[in-house]
């Protein structure tokens, strides 16, 4: 599924989840779930939804513990 209304070339790390990317709150709310399936993760809700760029979602990913087994 596409969660950003953009080609790929035009999404870098500081493009913004909103303005740029135009992801709506069902299109983060599945996007969370996929990346928690794709990375055995669990994003906490509290980060999720400080999340203002691509490049705080990358951030997020790498600093989350595995916490699904």
């Amino acid at each position: 599924m596409d969660y950003f209304k953009s080609t790929r070339r035009n999404i870098t790390p500081n493009s913004r989840l909103v303005e740029d990317l135009y992801i709506d709150s069902m299109s983060l709310v599945e996007l969370v779930m996929a990346l928690n399936e794709s990375f055995a993760i669990e994003l906490p809700e509290d980060e999720v939804a400080q999340w203002k760029t691509v490049r705080d979602i990358c951030t997020s990913i790498v600093s989350c513990p595995h916490t699904m087994s």
